[in-house]
């Protein structure tokens, strides 16, 4: 994206400098185009300025999405749902089952869990 930037920077500094040349000559079709031209890649290279920050943004949303740890949780959707604790199952605990408490960082939510061995 940076190169695109670039190359409109310099195609803007080529028509500046086509502008400048034409100061000699007396043809106003050439100069009206040659100052359209130089307003539409201004414009380009705005619009790209602002696709460049929208990236950076959505690429930083994504690496918090994708960087989480937790498990989804069931209330928010965001994967800070995370385990508490553990301990046997009060009625299951001897066949090997253990029940997990989560609680979600992000909105608070709880919940148990019968994890079967």
């Amino acid at each position: 994206m940076a190169d695109l930037v670039t190359t409109v920077s310099t195609a803007i500094s080529l028509a500046t400098r086509l502008r400048e040349i034409s100061k000699n000559i007396e043809d106003a079709e050439f100069k009206n185009l040659l100052a359209d031209l130089n307003l539409e890649l201004a414009d380009a290279k705005m619009k790209m300025a602002d696709l460049i920050s929208e990236n950076a943004e959505m690429k930083a949303k994504l690496d918090s999405l994708t960087s989480a740890t937790g498990e989804p949780c069931p209330k928010c959707n965001n994967r800070t749902f995370q385990i508490v604790s553990t301990r046997a199952h009060p009625t299951f605990g001897d066949m090997g089952a253990k029940e997990r408490e989560y609680k979600c960082s992000g909105c608070g939510f709880e919940e148990s869990k019968l994890i079967k061995p």
